[in-house]
C-alpha cells in the first residue's frame, strides 16, 4: 500500500486546475426505468456539444441494487445487451447497463481485477506509466454494507515456504518483466505460454484446486523446476505454477527450490474490500470528495483525446450510483478529454468517479416501458454495440404488482360526430414498480360514463350529441380516462374540390368540417351525403362527381344536421388534348376552334406554346377574312408552288396586301413571325384606325411600351392595337417586338380583332 501510495502523491503533482467554463445543459428525456433508477439524456454544451446518456442508481430502495455482468465464457466477448437480457430475469431485472472493463481486443481477456462474492474472476494488472488508465490500482465496486465504493485497492499474492514470505506480482495473466505469476487451474489457457526469459515451477497438491477466493491459501511440493527459457507448460488440476522472469529480484531464490519443498500462496485483499459484492478494476480516478481527481498525466494523449466515454460515479453518502455514457466521434456530440469529463462530473455534484472502457466500446442500453428486453439507448461510435467483456448492470428485484399506468392512444381524437367510433390501441400496462404486465385479449375493457358510448371490445361508437368519458380498465380496474365530446353537426364545414370541370371528367370531393373550437370534427367519411343540383352530372355516396352536361350547378353536402353547396362550371369537352378548360386562352382558343378558324394538329393537339409558323397565320387569317381562295393571283414565290398544301390561303392574303414576301422572291412559309410583324398584319387585315392613335396619347390613354421607340419601323401598328385593346403588353410594360408569337398569343390578338 506504501507504494499506491507514493504514486498517488506523484499523480497528484499531474493534476492541473481548470478555469470553469460557460456551459449549458438541456434535459431531452428523462423518466424511471423502475422503482430505484432514473434515466435521462442530456444536451450538454460546452467546449463542443455532446449528448449525455444518465442512470442514476437509488440504493436505498430496497428493489435495487447494481451488479457486473460477465460474458458465457471468460475470454468470450459479447454485447451489452446480449450479456443483460441473458442475466434478466423475473426477480432479477435488469433495467440498465453500461461496459465496463478494460479487455485484450485480439484475445477477449479482461485487463484488470474483477471478483465477484470474493471469488476472483480475473487477477489482472497495474499497468505503469503516468499516461496509462489504471497506473494505481483503483476499482468501483458494491461494499458487503451494500453501499458504493470507489477506491484504491491493495490486492496481495504472497508465496510461503520454509519460513520465508514474498509477494508475487499477479495471477492467470501473462509475466511482463520482473515479475513472478502464479498459475492456477482457473487460467483460461491452461497452459503458461510466456517468453523464454524465465522458467516455470510447476508444483502439485493432494487436492484438485477450484475457484479461488480471497482469503484462501493453495498448497504443494514442488514437482518440477523447469530450465530456464522453457516456460510453456501445462497447469496441473491439482496444483499451480509460478513463473518466474530471469530478471526477478526473487529469481535466484525460486531456481533453488527443492523437489518436494512445500509451497503455499495465499490470495487476499484490504479490509475496505474483503466480501464486497463485487470488485471491478478501472480508471483512471476522475473525482474525489466532489472535485476532479484525475489520475493519470493530463498532458498525456490518451487523457487529452476527445472521445467517447463510460463512467460510474457515486453520491457523498455511497447509496445513489451514476451510470454516465458521452458519446463521441460523431456529428451529434463530439465526446470528451479527461479533464473535461471530470468538470462534467463535478458540475452534476457526484462526489467520486471513476472512468470505464470507453471509445467504442461506450455503450448503454435501458428496459423501456412495456418489454423487459434491454434496447440500446445511445449511439456507439461504431454504429453498433461492440462486443466487450464485463459490464455493469442496474438491476430491479421487484415482484410483478398491481397495475399502476397504462400508455394508450386512440385512431380518432377530437369532437366526435354522432355516429362515429374511435379504437383504444393499449401499448403497455406497467405496475407500480415499473414492470410491464401481459396484455392478454381479454386484460382491456372499456366503460362509457354516460352510457352514450355504445361500447364493442376496445372500439366505442357515439350515439347522442353531449359530454361523456371513456374509462379504460385492465382486468376490471380502471387505470385511464378521456372525455369525449359528441355534436349532431358541424359548427362550420366547407367542400373542396375543382370549381370547374370538364364534360366526362370525373372529380373527387371532400368536405372541411370544424368544431367550435376550429379544430377537424371527427366523422366517418360514409356519414357525408353527397347530391347535385342542376342537370351537369351525377356524384356518388363517396364524393366522386362525373360531369355530363355544360353549364352551371352545385355539389352538395350534408352532415349530420348540416348542409352546404359549393358551384361548380361544367365545361364542354375541350377540343384540343393540350388545352384543358381551366387554360388560360381556353376561350379565345374555343371559339377559334369552333368557327373553323383553327383546326390544329393530327394528334389531336394545338401547341399553343409554340411560335407560329407564317403559312399558319396565312391560313388563319385567309379563313377569318372570308378571303376568296379560289380565283387567287400567283404571288410568284419561289418556296411556295402552285402544288403547296397552304398555296391558295398564301395567295389570298398576299392578293390583299395583309402579308407580303421577302426581298429575295421567297415567303418563307415555316419561318416565325415576330410580334411587331403580327401587329402589323392584324392592324392591316383589320383595317384599324391609325388616326385616333394620336389623339389616345394626348388623351394619356396607354398605348406605348418601353422597348417599342418613336422611331421603330412598328410603333404605330403597335400602339393601333393598343389602343384597340387587341394587345396590353407584359405586366412590366414591355411589348418585346422582336420575339417570336406564340400560336396562343396570335389565336387571342385575332380573336380580340373580331370582337372589336
Amino acid at each position: 500500500m506504501k507504494k499506491v501510495l507514493s504514486i498517488v502523491f506523484a499523480l497528484l503533482l499531474l493534476i492541473g486546475t481548470v478555469a470553469p467554463v460557460q456551459a449549458a445543459q438541456t434535459v431531452n428525456e428523462q423518466y424511471p426505468v423502475s422503482s430505484g433508477v432514473m434515466y435521462s439524456q442530456y444536451t450538454y454544451k460546452d467546449s463542443y456539444t455532446n449528448v449525455i446518456n444518465h442512470l442514476s442508481i437509488n440504493l436505498n430502495d430496497s428493489y435495487t441494487k447494481v451488479d457486473v455482468g460477465l460474458p458465457s465464457a471468460y475470454n468470450k466477448r459479447e454485447t451489452v445487451l446480449a450479456i443483460a437480457n441473458r442475466d434478466s430475469r423475473d426477480g432479477n431485472r435488469v433495467v440498465g447497463a453500461i461496459n465496463a472493463a478494460f479487455f485484450n481486443m485480439s484475445t477477449g481477456v479482461p485487463a484488470f481485477l474483477i471478483a465477484k462474492n470474493n471469488r476472483i474472476i480475473n487477477g489482472g494488472l497495474v499497468s505503469e506509466g503516468a499516461d496509462q488508465y489504471m497506473n494505481v490500482p483503483t476499482a468501483f465496486g458494491i461494499g458487503k454494507n451494500g453501499q458504493g465504493i470507489i477506491d484504491y485497492f491493495d490486492m496481495k499474492i504472497t508465496m510461503s515456504t520454509n519460513g520465508s514470505t514474498y509477494d508475487l506480482s499477479g495471477m492467470d495473466r501473462v509475466r511482463n518483466a520482473n515479475e513472478v505469476v502464479v498459475y492456477t487451474p482457473n487460467y483460461y489457457l491452461g497452459y503458461t505460454n510466456n517468453n523464454e526469459y524465465g522458467f516455470d515451477v510447476i508444483i502439485e497438491g493432494d487436492q484438485p484446486v477450484g475457484p479461488i477466493y480471497f482469503g484462501d491459501t493453495i498448497s504443494g511440493r514442488v514437482k518440477e523446476i523447469a530450465p530456464y527459457g522453457q516456460t510453456k507448460h501445462a497447469i496441473p488440476k491439482n496444483g499451480f505454477i509460478l513463473s518466474v522472469q530471469g530478471g526477478s529480484p526473487y529469481s535466484k531464490t525460486f531456481s533453488n527450490l527443492q523437489i518436494g519443498q512445500q509451497i503455499s500462496v495465499n490470495f487476499d485483499i484490504d479490509a475496505q474490500w474483503k466480501d464486497a459484492q463485487f470488485i471491478l478494476a478501472s480508471g483512471p480516478f476522475l473525482v474525489r470528495d466532489g472535485k476532479p481527481y484525475i489520475m493519470m498525466s493530463t498532458s498525456s494523449s490518451r487523457a487529452r483525446e476527445v472521445a467517447p466515454r463510460t463512467v460510474v460515479a457515486l453520491s457523498k453518502d455511497k447509496k445513489t450510483v451514476h451510470f454516465i455514457t458521452v458519446d463521441g466521434r460523431q456529428s451529434h456530440s463530439k465526446g470528451m478529454n479527461m479533464t473535461q469529463l471530470a468538470n462534467y462530473l463535478v458540475s452534476l455534484g457526484v462526489d467520486t468517479a471513476i472512468n470505464l472502457d470507453g471509445g467504442g466500446s461506450t455503450t448503454m442500453g435501458i428496459r423501456k416501458y412495456g418489454s423487459n428486453d434491454v434496447v440500446l439507448i445511445n449511439k456507439p461510435s461504431g454504429g453498433s454495440p461492440r462486443a466487450v467483456h464485463a459490464i455493469l448492470e442496474a438491476i430491479s428485484t421487484a415482484p410483478l404488482g398491481e397495475a399502476k399506468t397504462l400508455k394508450y392512444s386512440r385512431t380518432n381524437v377530437g369532437t366526435m360526430l354522432v355516429g362515429t367510433s374511435s379504437t383504444v390501441n393499449v401499448q403497455y400496462v406497467l405496475d407500480e414498480y415499473y414492470n410491464p404486465l401481459p396484455l392478454a385479449s381479454d386484460s382491456i375493457s372499456l366503460a362509457s360514463q354516460n352510457k352514450t358510448l355504445q361500447v364493442n371490445g376496445t372500439t366505442f361508437t357515439t350515439t347522442k350529441a353531449g359530454e361523456d368519458r371513456i374509462y379504460i380498465m385492465y382486468k376490471g380496474k380502471v387505470l385511464q380516462s378521456f372525455p369525449v365530446t359528441i355534436v349532431d353537426a358541424p359548427s362550420s364545414m366547407t367542400i373542396q374540390g375543382a370549381k370547374e370541370v370538364t364534360v366526362d371528367e370525373t372529380q373527387n370531393y371532400t368536405v372541411n368540417a370544424k368544431d367550435a373550437e376550429g379544430k377537424t370534427l371527427i366523422y366517418n367519411a360514409n356519414q357525408v351525403k353527397w347530391s347535385v343540383e342542376g342537370n351537369i352530372g351525377t356524384i356518388t355516396s363517396s364524393g366522386q362527381f362525373k360531369a355530363t352536361n355544360p353549364g352551371s350547378g352545385k355539389i352538395v353536402a350534408t352532415l349530420g344536421s348540416k348542409s352546404v353547396s359549393m358551384a361548380v362550371q361544367v365545361r364542354d369537352k375541350s377540343i384540343f388534348k393540350d388545352v384543358p378548360s381551366n387554360y388560360q386562352y381556353y376561350n379565345e382558343i374555343e371559339y377559334s376552334a369552333k368557327n373553323n378558324i383553327i383546326t390544329g394538329y393530327s394528334d389531336g393537339t394545338f401547341k399553343p406554346k409554340e411560335n407560329i409558323s407564317r403559312e399558319h397565320a396565312a391560313v388563319i387569317l385567309a379563313r377569318v377574312l372570308n378571303l376568296d381562295t379560289n380565283n387567287v393571283k400567283d404571288p410568284n414565290f419561289k418556296d411556295v408552288p402552285k402544288t403547296h398544301v397552304y398555296y391558295k390561303q398564301i395567295a389570298a392574303v398576299a392578293n390583299a396586301g395583309i402579308m407580303s414576301g421577302k426581298e429575295n422572291g421567297t415567303f418563307d412559309p415555316k419561318g416565325k413571325l415576330t410580334r411587331a410583324q403580327m401587329a402589323k398584319i392584324i392592324s392591316e387585315a383589320f383595317e384599324l384606325d391609325h388616326t385616333k392613335v394620336q389623339t389616345a396619347s394626348l388623351n394619356n390613354q396607354k398605348i406605348s411600351f418601353a422597348d417599342v421607340p418613336s422611331q421603330h419601323w412598328a410603333v404605330s401598328y403597335i400602339q393601333a392595337l393598343a389602343y384597340h385593346n387587341v394587345t396590353t403588353g407584359y405586366q412590366d410594360g414591355t411589348f418585346k417586338p422582336d420575339e417570336n408569337i406564340r400560336r396562343e398569343h396570335f389565336v387571342l390578338f385575332v380573336y380580340r380583332a373580331i370582337h372589336l
